[in-house]
């Protein structure tokens, strides 16, 4: 299985590829992305790579970019198959490793951002049953994934005859030996205060958010069609912040936006540094038919290139900061795999990536950060201490 793109485009690639080896097939899957050009580009690579690593042989498609343009993938060679997702507005469920599941809640996008195709690839808002829902929990929590990630086009636009984000999180949480829940990416405009407690009011609730961004300028987000102005996404930032101390934030930010000048984009960099995220997914603008932004053109690419240079220069620094503060401190780790004898990987609640000596009573141990390596946090097990291995 491949996939490129987002945690619902690695749900449903992961639920169809399971669907196809349980009824016997031995085809390969590859879920395409289209939320750039440069992502389709990609896609068509990872199959045409499918194709040669099978002989030739059957290739599943799927994913936004097939849905898009299924003939672009159909023509890469006979052995291609497009199949538009894994079972319409069913939930899907997958496995992300051998303690974390990926539960998808709901599809489909009601948003009018100007320069996004998604809402027509996917179709508008549609939630998947709180019922099934909760049993798909059931069925992964007993399969052994101890943390589960809520994911969606859309999660904050989950509604089910009433119940919506909040609800669900709380009939999610009662999943019997359910030891973390995370939401995977949330819009500003849906955090509220009645999901702020809900993700206040359980320790198990993963503290850490992904809130795009896009762009800290006001007219550059007004002609994104976001809906929001960077005072006010700021400001629920810092609610966000008040109801969960030591959370972690990340977002994604779009640079060369049409009308994006040199002040627009020292806005977007002063946004990014107030908010103090950790991590921020960089993604150059690309014009995408269909749009209402395609028209609008484009800001040369050179130009587009520099900034987002600039913009992960500082994610790199912020993300450092953020780590650091890890050091000679204690987080709760749920350890997820063996990476070498007697190290083990995992995340803290916050998200953030640890490398942990010493396996400890079970998979969720408090861990003492003593030194970082890249992008992951190094330490040990409480109660453990010893000196580390290199790793």
């Amino acid at each position: 299985m491949r996939f490129l793109g987002c945690k619902v485009n690695f749900a449903d690639t992961h639920e169809l590829a399971a669907k196809l080896a349980a009824a016997g097939g031995t085809a390969a899957v590859v879920g395409t992305c289209c939320v750039t050009v440069a992502a389709e580009k990609q896609s068509r690579k990872e199959v045409r790579r499918a194709l040669r690593d099978s002989g030739d042989g059957a290739v599943v498609v799927t994913g936004c970019a097939a849905r898009r343009d299924p003939s672009a993938f159909e023509s890469l060679g006979a052995g291609v198959t497009v199949i538009d997702g894994p079972g319409g507005d069913g939930a899907s469920a997958a496995a992300g490793g051998r303690r974390r599941g990926f539960l998808k809640v709901q599809d489909g996008c009601g948003g009018t951002c100007t320069y996004c195709i998604i809402p027509r690839v996917r179709g508008g808002p549609r939630s998947i049953p709180a019922p099934v829902l909760e049993q798909r929990a059931r069925e992964l929590v007993d399969g052994g994934c101890l943390e589960l990630v809520v994911t969606g086009i859309d999660v904050g636009a989950y509604d089910w005859h009433g119940t919506r984000l909040p609800q669900l999180l709380v009939r999610l949480l009662k999943t019997p030996g359910l030891l973390r829940l995370r939401l995977s990416s949330i819009e500003v405009g849906a955090i509220d205060d009645r999901l702020l407690a809900v993700l206040a009011g359980d320790a198990r609730v993963g503290r850490h958010l992904h809130v795009p961004l896009q762009s800290g300028d006001d007219a550059v987000l007004a002609a994104m069609g976001r809906g929001y102005d960077a005072a006010t996404f700021l400001r629920v930032l810092s609610e966000v912040r008040e109801a969960l101390p030591g959370v972690n934030l990340t977002t994604d930010v779009i640079t060369g936006f049409p009308g994006e000048d040199e002040a627009a984009f020292g806005h977007t960099l002063s946004v990014v540094e107030e908010a103090g995220f950790s991590k921020v997914h960089v993604f150059p603008y690309s014009p995408r038919e269909g749009t209402a932004a395609a028209a609008a053109g484009d800001v040369a690419a050179a130009v587009k290139k520099e900034r987002s240079r600039r913009l992960r220069q500082l994610s790199r620094r912020l993300g450092e900061e953020h780590r650091r503060r890890k050091l000679g401190a204690v987080s709760e780790v749920l350890l997820e795999s063996e990476i070498s004898p007697g190290v083990f990987a995992g995340y803290s609640s916050d998200y953030t990536r640890f490398h942990v000596a010493g396996a400890g009573d079970g998979p969720l141990v408090e861990v003492r950060g003593r030194c970082l390596e890249g992008e992951k946090v190094v330490g040990e097990v409480i109660g453990g201490e010893q000196p580390l291995p290199v790793l």
